[in-house]
């Protein structure tokens, strides 16, 4: 496994190796020591994950503190369009966004900080999407930004998503988040 930085602290992307033979294929996708290396929070609470139909758009969503976490997510089959967008008022990158393609293909991950919202869009139909978190859900702390409000150029005009997330208000810049 391979920690690359982006330009946002707390924001990581991870090239797993994958390991192949007449078996099949091999991922490890946490690892301890590697975490460890990079500062990073390797003990997850809680891990789910989703499958959806090409052109599902879930998110943008976050928690808010004390329930914030860090999240680990990659694609176990499939291919989507992972975005992320930096909600930290103090921070030099507020309200920019970040997007990588994650796929069952490239093998790539991505390493979520606090203060951030998350979403992603599938590319496929039946894509996999698994996801850790370093605390269990609070539907008392949950929150969300509206998907196409943030400048980000989402590749698709009508993505099929839940009432909740497409009923989020607008990223407002003036407002503090964390």
């Amino acid at each position: 496994m391979v920690i690359i930085d982006t330009k946002f602290t707390d924001l990581l992307c991870i090239d797993f190796k994958s390991f192949t033979d007449i078996r099949g294929e091999f991922v490890k996708t946490i690892h301890k020591e590697t975490f460890e290396q990079n500062k990073l929070d390797w003990n997850f609470t809680e891990s789910f994950f989703s499958k959806s139909f090409k052109n599902v758009l879930r998110g943008m969503h976050f928690q808010y503190s004390p329930a914030d976490h860090n999240k680990l997510v990659y694609v176990v089959s499939g291919k989507i369009l992972d975005v992320v967008v930096d909600l930290r008022k103090e921070s030099k990158t507020y309200g920019e966004f970040y997007s990588v393609e994650l796929s069952d293909e490239n093998r790539k991950g991505i390493y979520i900080g606090k203060g951030f919202a998350h979403g992603f869009l599938t590319l496929q139909d039946n894509s996999i999407v698994e996801y850790h978190t370093s605390t269990s859900q609070d539907r008392q702390a949950e929150g969300g930004i509206k998907w196409d409000s943030f400048g980000f150029e989402w590749p698709v005009d009508n993505p099929i998503m839940s009432e909740r997330d497409s009923s989020f208000e607008a990223f407002n810049l003036d407002k503090t988040y964390f």
